[in-house]
């Protein structure tokens, strides 16, 4: 008996699918992997969130250049901001040290300030610059030890210890200059932070060697990975056996080490020391270390992102001035770029935890 003709099932055109794929020469169907659409989303925002802050370095130098041409642009306008902020780049790798570490030392500028005020005083009475820098070292080391002692031994809150220190610190340097500027700096002490290499000034070198030491050390050794874990959950970096307590102390005294080095750098590089300015290099360094954890290594503080950050924040600040701006317009740029900082910064971490 004739079962009839075979039943067939036509084949679905490419509009069929679920409006996906397309039609390929001999009428073969390609049909896209589910969920590409969201992985390729996905890609774009990691590469925007990982380069971010460098896309808007570039976009703030090439807006700028076309605004002003004969000014901006120039070799000379580059080499003064790269020395401009040397002490400041100094700094911001001092900062995140115990914030990589998930602390927070505010004290820095006032380490910094102290470390400036004692080099104007001894250089200006003869004391060997080498001895100087030894000793304003060794006062870093001091001033870090004495916040590891009250925030990690005794469980003080780092904020507000630091933010203690800071005030205390203040008031040690205009003890130290009787509330006047210190002149005298040794010529010695002005020539290793202004002397020019390949038309840089030499501070500018030591920070850019800072910036690859604490790469080096952050990326690429045990004690950076530590730190990181530390910063992470200092209770489960216990149960893993981590010095913990020891590790937050070599952090907060590398603050007060580098920090009492941008010192150094800073009597020398004016040649004379205003100890009441200590406040002024506090805001810039912290927004340059919030933006840094942004970029490169997202949600991460760290040294290459520091470096970018800080050089966005120093362009915009540049241009503005070029501008014509007022110190109110440099005041609001640095403020509204670390509120942007630490918001972007709590993003990515949040993206981190979930991914």
């Amino acid at each position: 008996m004739d079962s009839g003709p075979e039943a067939t099932t036509p084949s679905p055109t490419p509009g069929e699918v679920l409006g996906e794929g397309s039609s390929e020469p001999g009428g073969a169907t390609v049909v896209a992997a589910p969920g590409s659409d969201g992985r390729a989303m996905s890609r774009v925002w990691e590469l925007s969130a990982q380069f971010g802050v460098v896309f808007a370095l570039v976009l703030l130098v090439v807006v700028f250049s076309i605004l002003l041409p004969e000014t901006f642009p120039t070799l000379g306008n580059a080499r003064t901001i790269a020395n401009s902020s040397a002490v400041v780049l100094v700094l911001a790798l001092a900062a995140t040290l115990p914030l990589r570490g998930g602390g927070f030392d505010l004290s820095i500028a006032g380490t910094m300030i102290v470390s400036a005020g004692l080099v104007a005083e001894w250089t200006s009475r003869g004391v060997p610059w080498l001895l100087v820098l030894v000793a304003v070292l060794a006062v870093g080391v001091a001033i870090g030890a004495l916040n590891a002692f009250l925030i990690v031994r005794m469980g003080l809150d780092g904020f507000v210890v630091t933010l203690g220190t800071l005030t205390a610190l203040e008031g040690v340097a205009l003890a130290i200059s009787n509330g006047e500027i210190l002149t005298g700096v040794s010529a010695p002490v002005i020539s290793i932070a202004t002397h020019q290499v390949f038309g840089i000034q030499a501070m500018t070198w030591y920070a850019w060697i800072l910036v690859a030491v604490l790469w080096y050390v952050y990326d690429r050794t045990p004690a950076g990975r530590y730190l990181l874990f530390v910063g992470g959950s200092p209770d489960a970096s216990k149960l893993a056996g981590l010095p913990v307590t020891r590790i937050r102390t070599m952090a907060l005294m590398g603050a007060g080490v580098l920090s009492a080095f941008a010192g150094f750098l800073l009597a020398g590089s004016f040649g004379a020391v205003d100890t009441s300015i200590a406040g002024q290099y506090l805001l810039q360094p912290y927004a340059a270390a919030f933006l840094g954890a942004t970029t490169i290594a997202v949600g991460r503080f760290n040294a290459i992102g520091t470096l970018i950050g800080l050089y966005l924040l120093v362009v915009g600040i540049a241009g503005l001035q070029l501008f014509g701006a007022t110190e109110w317009a440099t005041n609001l740029f640095n403020g509204c770029a670390l509120v942007a900082a630490i918001t972007f910064a709590k993003l990515a971490s949040n993206r981190r935890g979930r991914v």
